[in-house]
């Protein structure tokens, strides 16, 4: 130590011959991924969707499905990774760390939101369900895809927690899948719903990023 500074160098772990990664703020990152499991495991086994019509067809379902896996795989392992041989590329003050659970619970609650607010209307898979509708209202009034959003801003709370390259890497990854999904289902709704009543829908309200200054701009009037 050298006046107010002190160098942490990686130290090693006699029993496994590995660098241990003393710079790692391991308990931050154990709750967010325990919120993340906890939520993936409960969002999966509650749906109770109506009836599905039709469907685009698992062809055209394949690419998304494949490129969304393969950030989640980044994103499971990255604290593996991160734990075991110091993959971290950055280090989170601890007020920025606690913050990022902030961030992760955020986006589980936009998701349970969106969900809530479609009913019987969700549906993982892209469907079109028994007596479906353009849902416009609550979170789908900023936003086309609340849920896929909520996924992104989630999984960026994770990889910020991480300071993993992996992590980051994995939530581009998810968000380039979650776009695909997007527009396969955009493209599906427009052809089963018909393209006029989505493309109204679908040129007032930005896909999975908000138009906030507009959005403001509009809560300002109403309230003057």
């Amino acid at each position: 130590m050298s006046g107010d500074h002190i160098v942490v160098r990686p130290v090693s772990d006699p029993a496994s011959g590995e660098l241990a990664n003393p710079m790692v703020q391991p308990l931050p990152i154990m709750i967010g991924y325990a919120l993340w499991f906890v939520f993936v495991i409960a969002w999966n086994v509650t749906d109770r969707p109506a009836p599905t019509i039709a469907t685009p067809g698992a062809r055209r379902e394949r690419l998304h499905l494949l490129v969304i896996s393969l950030g989640l795989i980044m994103i499971v392992i990255a604290p593996v990774l991160l734990a075991r041989r110091g993959f971290q590329i950055w280090i989170n003050p601890p007020l920025l760390a606690w913050g990022m659970l902030l961030v992760v619970a955020a986006g589980i609650t936009l998701c349970v939101w969106a969900r809530l607010h479609l009913g019987s209307l969700w549906s993982a898979a892209v469907t079109r369900k028994e007596e479906h509708r353009v849902v416009d209202s609550g979170p789908y009034r900023l936003v086309r895809h609340p849920i896929y959003t909520g996924f992104i801003v989630m999984d960026l709370g994770l990889a910020v927690l991480c300071g993993s390259a992996l992590a980051l890497v994995g939530v581009a990854v998810i968000t380039v899948g979650l776009w695909l999904k997007a527009r396969v289902e955009e493209q599906f709704l427009s052809e089963e719903l018909g393209t006029a009543a989505y493309g109204a829908y679908k040129a007032r309200t930005p896909m999975l990023m908000p138009r906030m200054t507009l959005e403001r701009a509009r809560w300002t009037r109403k309230s003057l």
